[in-house]
């Protein structure tokens, strides 16, 4: 991934797109749980995207580039979250809700976005890097200028609400 920065610091579009496309995934991901709504979770990325490309020759060291990019993703994740807080609930999220109420769901079938649901952004955003991207906590801890301890503590806590929470059987209801 180094050596596409470099090229990518250089005006190679072709390195620039492939290190877009090797965070994709991991972007997205980051985005949906700070953001319900998939029109602003693509305009989160967009933005990234944009910035990320205006300012690449910025970054001093390549080997940081994902942590980069993943501070300016949640940024704009920020902006956006802020902006859309001080309006309504937006019927896409009242659709979900409905959903979660009315549908019987068996652990087998639960989308890692509704599990992690009623966690807070924090917790949220914790368990997304490290069980879905595979951050490790010395990383998420660097990401997120947290101790590697407090870290650690936030996931097991997490797991823990997780733990508590299917095991009262409170899927599908709030």
């Amino acid at each position: 991934m180094e050596e596409l920065v470099k090229k990518a610091k250089k005006n190679d579009e072709d390195a620039f797109n492939k290190l877009i496309l090797l965070t994709q995934k991991e972007m997205y991901l980051i985005a949906k749980t700070k953001l319900k709504n998939e029109d602003d979770i693509a305009d989160a990325i967009q933005e990234t995207i944009l910035s990320c490309y205006k300012n690449l020759r910025k970054l001093r060291k390549n080997q940081f580039f994902k942590t980069w990019l993943i501070k300016i993703l949640m940024n704009e994740c920020n902006k956006i979250y802020k902006k859309r807080r001080k309006q309504n609930i937006s019927y896409e999220e009242k659709e979900i809700e409905n959903y979660l109420i009315t549908e019987d769901l068996s652990f087998e079938h639960i989308s890692f976005d509704l599990l992690i649901r009623n966690l807070n952004d924090e917790e949220k955003l914790i368990l997304t890097l490290y069980y879905y991207v595979g951050y490790s906590t010395k990383e998420i801890s660097k990401l997120l200028k947290l101790k590697e301890s407090t870290c650690r503590s936030k996931i097991a806590r997490a797991k823990l609400k997780l733990r508590n929470e299917y095991e009262g059987g409170n899927y599908g209801t709030d």
